[in-house]
């Protein structure tokens, strides 16, 4: 239990580096379906994925947040 927390730790913390550097600017009032490093996701098709999107989507906009649509997370990024 331990080391899968420390991974999902892990896995966050490289994704809120890679958004950091990133040269991608999120705009706000808009859902966006493809996220991450290059912009490579498309929702979160596997739950594990879920927190790698709040995290990415909270560090590039203003009250950004993953919302579910249609079965997929999309991050949304507030007005």
């Amino acid at each position: 239990m331990a080391r899968a927390t420390a991974l999902v730790a892990l896995v966050v913390l490289g994704s809120l580096v890679a958004s950091a550097t990133s040269s991608e600017e999120l705009h706000c009032c808009t859902d966006h379906h493809s996220w991450g490093n290059g912009l490579k996701n498309i929702g979160c098709r596997l739950p594990e994925q879920n927190g790698e999107c709040n995290a990415w989507c909270q560090s590039g906009c203003r009250g950004g947040d993953c919302k579910m649509r249609d079965g997929l997370h999309f991050c949304h990024c507030y007005c």
